[in-house]
């Protein structure tokens, strides 16, 4: 009677066994688990084995002795053999369970690792440590920055990359971080402030982690999620009214590289206008230097690799030699030496140079003229400077604003005029006393 109980609880069990792992392995190929899958199909086929064996265990008593004589003998020998085959169902049955117990403990774990995981995005963390990979291909990219990766400071402040650039004096840090730590969903409490972008919203901890990273080091703060090779590339400021404001970029590093570098050219637009205000400022208050060009220590040869070679040659190379633009400069320098700031005699000694060979010349109009530095009367196409002075006067004044006028040959003896140059700087210097009171 024990033997019949046992074995048809077994059964019971066993059958259900079965039918749940059936049902799980079908989801878990659905859901592309394969490995969840094969625990299941191993389960199911032990309990399959453990359900048999529990039913031959059971048969003899459930069923009346039979009157054949080999009918009878078949009975006699499942009747005696019942506890063998109940033993062997239990085999079954802990066979399986063997299965399950790694199983559950490895989802265990699983769901673990996966609360980390969720906790660390919500504090916005970013990547432990950057790749070598990534590192060497930004400073490919961008050959005139230092970079620095992994930087802690003692507050525990960790920015990915710190680019400092030479030229602006400016300083990057970019906050490398997965796209769950960047994002969250727009129920959360955390993610209340920011953008959305695809149903998700800009995680405020990962923003506040990078602005901090970037006040210790006065740097602009990026945050970059590398994308995979089907995802949209995407770039924008936070929804945040910080200073610095912080900039997101979804993309590969390559795209991490361009962002850097149009902010660089941003600075550098700007540095050159704050320039050309002090220029024009010092022409106004009676600077003998009128013409005050904006300079950058680029060399011709970078400026031309670094820009569309047509364009460059039309500033570099060919606006100089434009009628028009030799009257403007010698007017507005005053006929003096940017060198030497001495009087050029006569005008013929003098020649129109190039202080900025990043520049390039943005209008396509073209004209002939005939140079009369030209060995041969032949008229050559130049860049319609005149035209431009009139339909682009944006484009000439940032053309003109980098020539100015140099002796062609040697400059005179600069001790000439001493005196002079001392005087200049002594009203200089007073003039930006008087302002400095007057603030």
């Amino acid at each position: 009677m024990i033997i019949t109980t046992l074995s048809a609880t077994g059964a019971v069990i066993s059958v259900l066994l079965v039918i749940i792992a059936g049902t799980y392995e079908r989801k878990a190929q659905r859901d592309s688990l394969r490995f969840e899958a094969e625990v299941a199909r191993d389960v199911k086929h032990w309990q399959r084995g453990a359900a048999t064996l529990f039913a031959i265990s059971a048969l003899p008593s459930l069923i009346s002795r039979p009157q054949p004589e080999l009918a009878e003998a078949v009975y006699d020998s499942l009747d005696a053999l019942a506890p063998m085959f109940l033993l062997l169902a239990s085999l079954c049955f802990v066979a399986s369970i063997n299965k399950v117990i790694p199983a559950w403990r490895r989802y265990k774990a699983q769901r673990e690792q996966d609360a980390r995981r969720r906790q660390i995005a919500a504090q916005g963390a970013p990547y432990p440590e950057i790749s070598a990979a990534v590192a060497q291909s930004l400073s490919q990219c961008l050959p005139d920055m230092e970079l620095q990766t992994d930087v802690r400071d003692k507050l525990g402040n960790h920015a990915s990359l710190l680019l400092q650039s030479g030229e602006e004096n400016l300083r990057y840090v970019v906050y490398a971080l997965p796209r769950d730590n960047l994002f969250v969903n727009n129920d959360s409490k955390k993610g209340s402030e920011g953008s959305k972008n695809n149903g998700l919203t800009i995680n405020h901890n990962a923003l506040l982690r990078a602005a901090n990273a970037a006040k210790q080091h006065d740097a602009r703060p990026i945050l970059w999620t590398p994308l995979g090779p089907k995802e949209q590339v995407n770039g924008y400021y936070a929804p945040v009214d910080w200073d610095p404001r912080p900039y997101v970029v979804e993309g590969k590093d390559i795209h991490l590289a361009e962002t850097v570098k149009k902010f660089e050219l941003t600075a550098r637009s700007e540095r050159r206008r704050r320039e050309s205000r002090e220029a024009a400022r010092k022409a106004k208050e009676g600077d003998p230097r009128y013409h005050v060009p904006v300079r950058t220590d680029t060399s011709a040869e970078r400026g031309r690799n670094n820009s569309n070679r047509d364009e460059w040659e039309r500033f570099n190379l060919l606006a100089p030699r434009h009628p028009h633009i030799q009257e403007v400069i010698r007017r507005r320098a005053h006929n003096l030496c940017d060198k030497c700031v001495q009087n050029i005699v006569p005008e013929e000694n003098s020649k129109i140079v190039v202080t900025d060979h990043e520049h390039v010349c943005k209008n396509d109009a073209s004209i002939r003229i005939v140079l009369e530095d030209s060995p041969e009367q032949v008229p050559q196409n130049l860049p319609d400077c005149a035209q431009c002075h009139y339909e682009h006067p944006e484009y000439y004044e940032s053309c003109v604003s980098r020539l100015t006028l140099v002796h062609s040959g040697n400059c005179p003896d600069v001790h000439k005029n001493a005196e002079r140059d001392a005087e200049l700087d002594r009203q200089e210097k007073l003039a930006e006393l008087g302002r400095s009171f007057k603030g």
